[in-house]
């Protein structure tokens, strides 16, 4: 694919910050941060240094997930998320 961002953001069915954090933690592959422009993959919740103010001000959920793919192969950033999601199947 080209011309196309590797950004995206979703929710986890199941809410909270220990749901997120169980999610974030099984992660291997996306690294937790916040770049812009940054070649490797990242992930960031909105529970990690953000108050509910700021979320509020902004429309944002405090569930939000927020994917930043990297250079990485696509099928170990899929993998990488099938680790992390298949948690809560």
């Amino acid at each position: 694919m080209y011309g196309s961002s590797g950004l995206l953001s979703f929710e986890l069915k199941q809410k909270g910050l220990e749901k997120i954090t169980k999610f974030m933690d099984s992660l291997k592959v996306f690294k937790i941060g916040v770049s812009r422009g940054s070649f490797e993959s990242l992930a960031w919740s909105p529970f990690y240094g953000t108050n509910g103010d700021q979320l509020q001000q902004e429309h944002l959920s405090q569930d939000l997930i927020r994917l930043a793919a990297g250079l990485e192969d696509t099928d170990v950033l899929l993998e990488d998320l099938d680790r992390g999601l298949n948690q809560f199947v």
